[in-house]
């Protein structure tokens, strides 16, 4: 690993050492975490993508209720990840609910739910403070400044290059024109106040682009 993914991964290691879980079982288990987001099929759902939803965290303006579960719910969102798959989230949910099971150190259905809440963020947040909280983070980069946006279109992009252009802009179109109809888009009202027009600028960026690759986008609605 490199520097920076060991530093990104000793906040796995505080989080295990805060739930007393042995040595031995954060250790085997971080390197599977390691080795699963630096697998050669990810381009954005990286360590650093696991980095960036802990520095969103630590920027939540209030207390949340099990926010043990909820850290746990981050690290194993895209456990596994495979472009091509429809059960990703349900896979992940049924690894970190079984191994956090096992060791019994927190509520382990809550964490399977909270990432199974990941599967689809175009349904409606469920009123739990967690819930909304793990919604918003994985959003985020949505709001991001346009050179980290740029980034993040280029990985989703190199994610699903086993689709033709014509194929993934049509459906990615889809994607951003169902966020666009969210109102708002973030849960927690704090980031709605500091987010919601940035990311609205930025998927209006996109599919503007995106109008330009295929015309079988529809056109943004005013």
């Amino acid at each position: 690993m490199e520097g920076k993914e060991i530093e990104i991964m000793s906040q796995w290691f505080d989080l295990c050492y805060t739930t007393k879980i042995d040595l031995e079982s954060a250790t085997t288990m971080g390197k599977e975490i390691a080795d699963a987001y630096s697998s050669p099929q990810r381009s954005y759902h990286t360590l650093e993508h696991i980095s960036h939803c802990f520095s969103v965290l630590d920027r939540v303006p209030v207390a949340i209720e099990k926010e043990t579960e909820l850290r746990f719910a981050i690290w194993f969102h895209d456990f596994i990840y495979d472009p091509k798959s429809e059960s990703n989230e349900n896979e992940s949910a049924k690894i970190a609910y079984q191994w956090l099971k096992n060791l019994k150190v927190c509520n382990s259905k809550h964490v399977r739910n909270l990432i199974l809440s990941t599967a689809n963020y175009l349904k409606p947040v469920k009123g739990q403070l967690s819930y909304q909280v793990l919604h918003d983070i994985d959003l985020a980069i949505l709001a991001s400044e346009q050179d980290f946006y740029l980034e993040y279109q280029r990985g989703i992009r190199e994610e699903y290059e086993h689709l033709p252009d014509e194929q993934f802009f049509l459906g990615r179109g889809r994607f951003l024109h169902s966020l666009l109809k969210l109102t708002p888009i973030f849960a927690i009202q704090a980031f709605e106040h500091q987010w919601e027009e940035k990311a609205r600028q930025n998927i209006s960026n996109e599919l503007k682009k995106i109008e330009k690759v295929v015309n079988l986008v529809p056109p943004i609605e005013k």
